[in-house]
């Protein structure tokens, strides 16, 4: 390595070492057997990407049960009498969006459309994409602000 300088050539044995550990790890794991597959934990999963695409034509369920198959597909949460844990298990929204949906509602009343939650910081057009489905908002139901 005639031509490097000292640091140069501690920087490629440095490298070409990394290199060489890489190599060994990516070897030996390929030579692992894969881990046993948890039957239940595959059907779940099956269950759960068949109601979340709505995959009727691969649904599990017998066709005599259409009510438990319906059951299974999440109900739409009312945005106005929503309570904090009822936001927090919603996707896209942590402890702190609900919270700040929760101060929007009691500063600014009910919400009175969907697309007025675009209006709580944070939530833009993906996240409202994700919630619109899963939302509603009843017409008939008076919005009582949160007690402190």
């Amino acid at each position: 390595m005639q031509g490097f300088t000292r640091p140069e050539q501690r920087a490629i044995l440095f490298l070409l070492s990394t290199f060489g550990l890489g190599t060994v790890i990516w070897w030996h794991r390929q030579c692992q057997p894969l881990p046993a597959a948890n039957p239940a934990a595959i059907a779940a999963l099956d269950e759960f990407a068949k109601a979340l695409h709505g995959d009727s034509a691969h649904a599990s369920a017998p066709a005599n049960e259409p009510a438990q198959a319906a059951s299974a597909l999440p109900q739409p949460v009312d945005l106005n009498a929503a309570t904090y844990s009822e936001l927090v298990r919603l996707p896209g929204i942590g402890p702190v969006m609900a919270k700040r949906i929760i101060e929007y509602r009691d500063a600014n009343g009910a919400f009175k459309r969907l697309p007025d939650l675009r209006k709580v910081k944070g939530i833009g057009a993906k996240t409202y994409q994700k919630l619109a489905p899963l939302l509603m908002i009843e017409p008939d139901q008076k919005y009582r602000p949160a007690t402190k």
